[in-house]
């Protein structure tokens, strides 16, 4: 549901995604060190087996399969469930994915919703309530298909397309990115776009039909400096058009206080108007342009550092910056990662924590947490190694992975959550046959 998808926004960033349509900006769209590999000086284990069984006679299937759960201090837990194949003929690839997020929360959107707060609404085909109070639940569908053309040389271009369903919310979307290698192959040029249709209805109230609109696209140049050294500048611009409020959550107004009854609802005292307020109002476009710089360095044989910085700025006024550090290990035996990630965020212009004049006063007004300040830590560590040797060209290999995230966020500015805890854990399992 609408009230929840910022949990799935926050799983993102534990790259559990298969890859990152341009212009996105969630996720992770640094590069990993098989990008780098001449730069770090060798081949990890999954980039040698891959070079091998390419120049068998029969193209390799891969595969992966794998599990996560997302929980913060806000009562969200989010379990995800992934699975992706793909399989290359020559110069061309055809790829398919599914990932399944099952989603309960009681977090303080749920707790301050007129109605949400109220009952508990579960989005199953059924469409079932029950009494239980402050809680909700949603499962939300998402299939990817890709297909790709690389002619070995330096030119390769990938076509996408999603699907993504939940009760009140359905997602079409189509991409096409590609690369160019220049100056005898250490200068690649990159680019790519993806268009975005979405369907907003709400679980309780079947009169509500929204659409909304997304454009993003995306270039960048990449270019190896010296035998260590590679650096990549990327642009990613995005445009939202349509109703991008939710449908669930309410503003109120005044100076007003709060206090929480049995069951974890809020309830809202010395309001102007109706304790409920009014469905929040957000502008109909937001058009948002981001720069990133990244760096890889190699430090030793198959070692290598990878600072970034990506800088943002919206039309809403929000300004981000987020600095990054990764440690890149790429051994034949195994891949080790560390990284450390901050977040900065400026409110958009029309965020306030409490409007405290009359509703007609403001143009746009809303009680969205993340449109107001933020800043973030991220830690991570992420660890693959192989569990299966082939004995043949033809025999499978199949590699280990897991992977952990710890975030905390801070609200200033944002009376009813100072601050957020999460963590994210994942394994599972990729092979090649």
């Amino acid at each position: 549901m609408q009230l929840i998808r910022a949990a799935l926004v926050v799983v993102a960033l534990g790259r559990i995604a298969a890859a990152q349509a341009p212009g996105e900006t969630t996720g992770s769209d640094t590069p990993s060190a098989d990008d780098y590999r001449d730069v770090l000086g060798g081949e990890p284990a999954q980039a040698q087996a891959a070079t091998a069984a390419a120049s068998a006679d029969d193209e390799p299937v891969t595969g992966t399969g794998r599990l996560g759960a997302y929980h913060d201090s806000d009562q969200t837990t989010v379990l995800r469930a992934l699975a992706t194949m793909a399989k290359e003929w020559g110069h061309w690839s055809l790829s398919g994915g599914v990932v399944i997020d099952a989603v309960t929360s009681a977090s303080v959107d749920v707790k301050t919703s007129p109605a949400l707060g109220k009952v508990d609404v579960v989005t199953g085909a059924s469409g079932r309530t029950s009494t239980t109070g402050g809680e909700m639940s949603d499962t939300r569908y998402l299939g990817t298909i890709g297909a790709g053309w690389n002619d070995s040389s330096g030119h390769a271009v990938n076509l996408t397309t999603s699907v993504a369903h939940e009760r009140d919310y359905e997602s079409l979307s189509a991409g096409l990115n590609g690369s160019v290698d220049v100056a005898e192959r250490s200068t690649t040029l990159l680019g790519g776009f993806t268009v975005t249709d979405n369907r907003v209805t709400s679980v309780l109230d079947p009169s509500i039909h929204r659409k909304l609109a997304a454009l993003a696209w995306s270039a960048g140049v990449a270019r190896v400096v010296t035998p260590t050294d590679a650096v990549r500048l990327r642009y990613d611009g995005k445009l939202s058009s349509g109703d991008l409020a939710s449908p669930y959550r309410n503003v109120r107004f005044g100076d007003w206080t709060t206090s929480t009854i049995t069951g974890g609802q809020i309830i809202f005292h010395d309001t102007i108007g109706s304790a409920d307020g009014l469905a929040e109002k957000l502008p109909e476009t937001r058009i948002s342009h981001a720069l990133a710089l990244e760096w890889v360095h190699a430090l030793a044989l198959g070692v290598g550092l990878h600072p970034a910085l990506r800088v943002a700025h919206d039309s809403w006024g929000i300004a981000t910056a987020t600095p990054s550090l990764d440690l890149r290990i790429a051994k034949p035996g195994y891949r080790l990662q560390f990284g450390y990630r901050l977040y900065l965020q400026s409110r958009a212009s029309f965020f306030a924590g409490k409007y405290t004049g009359d509703p007609a006063m403001y143009t746009y007004y809303t009680s969205d947490k993340e449109l107001g300040s933020q800043v973030g830590h991220l830690g991570s560590v992420e660890l693959s190694f192989p569990i299966t040797e082939p004995d043949a060209p033809n025999d499978a290999r199949m590699f280990l992975f897991a992977h952990a995230d710890v975030f905390q966020y801070s609200y200033p500015g944002f009376d009813l959550l100072a601050s957020r805890t999460s963590e994210f854990v994942e394994a599972g399992v990729s092979w090649e046959h």
